[in-house]
C-alpha cells in the first residue's frame, strides 16, 4: 500500500495540494505539490446535486472562487462553467486520474453520506492501493472498515487514538497541537501511523518528526522540503 509505504519512510502530505503557490483543492494545486515533492496529496470531498464528487473544502465556493455558490445545492454542469485566475472546479476522477498512483493521496470525506460514493470511485479506478480515505466522522471510517486504508482525523483533546484503532484505522491525522510526545507514542504502540497538520513553520515540521510523527501536513510542500534539507 503505497500510502503507507511513504509514511515509513517519514512523508510530507500536500495540504490541499499547495495552496501557497496554487489555489487549493485544484488540479493545478495537485500537481505542483507532485512536482515539488509531496509523497501524498490530500483533497477535500464534496458532492454535487447531481451527485458528482468534487474537490472542495468549504461547501460555498465563496472563499476559493469569489462566487456565493453552494456546491451541494448545484449541479456540475453549473460548476464547471466557474473559472478564476485559470483555475475551475475539479471533479474527484479527475484529481484521482492526475495522480495516477505516482504518490500517495488522502481523500478527506466532508459528509457521512457521501463515503461510500467516494470508494466506489476509488474503486472503479482501481487506486485502492495508493488512496486512504479519511474524515472527522467515525460512522464514515466505521462503514469503510475493511475495505480501504483509512484514517480519523481530530483537533480536540483528548484525541482519539483508541477510538481509531477500534475502528481499524492504520492512521490518526491529529491538529498539529494535539501530536505531543506521548500521544504519538501511544499510536505507535498501537500500530498506528502518526500524521500531523496543518504546518507551515519548518521548524515545527522538524520538530515533530524529531518527536517520531510519520507525516506532516503542509500547505508549502516545496519551503517545507527545502528547509527540512
Amino acid at each position: 500500500m503505497l500510502v503507507l509505504e511513504k509514511l515509513s519512510r517519514k512523508a510530507l502530505v500536500g495540504h490541499r495540494g499547495i495552496p501557497a503557490k496554487e489555489l487549493e483543492n485544484t488540479l493545478q494545486s495537485i500537481q505542483r505539490a507532485i512536482e515539488v515533492g509531496a509523497d501524498i496529496v490530500e483533497v477535500d470531498i464534496q458532492r454535487t446535486r447531481d451527485g458528482v464528487l468534487v474537490l472542495s473544502h468549504d461547501e460555498n465556493l465563496k472563499r476559493t472562487f469569489c462566487v456565493d455558490i453552494n456546491i451541494r445545492e448545484r449541479s456540475w454542469e453549473e460548476l464547471k462553467k466557474l473559472s478564476k485566475d485559470g483555475y475551475s472546479p475539479a471533479r474527484l476522477e479527475e484529481a484521482l486520474e492526475l495522480v495516477g498512483g505516482r504518490v500517495g493521496m488522502f481523500l478527506e470525506i466532508k459528509h457521512p453520506e457521501d463515503g461510500g460514493a467516494v470508494l466506489e470511485l476509488v474503486e472503479s479506478i482501481g487506486a485502492r492501493d495508493w488512496v486512504a480515505l479519511i474524515s472527522f466522522y467515525p460512522e464514515v471510517i466505521g462503514a469503510l472498515r475493511g475495505r480501504v486504508i483509512t484514517g480519523l482525523v481530530y483537533a480536540k483533546p483528548p484525541g482519539s487514538i483508541p477510538e481509531a484503532k477500534k475502528l481499524g484505522c492504520s492512521l490518526v491525522l491529529p491538529k498539529y497541537t494535539l501530536a505531543t510526545q506521548k500521544a504519538v507514542d501511544f499510536a505507535h504502540r498501537l500500530k498506528l501511523f502518526v500524521v500531523a497538520w496543518t504546518v507551515n513553520e519548518p521548524e515545527k515540521a522538524r520538530e515533530l518528526f524529531e518527536r517520531g510523527v510519520d507525516g506532516v501536513a503542509t500547505d508549502d510542500v516545496e519551503g517545507v522540503r527545502k528547509a527540512l534539507r
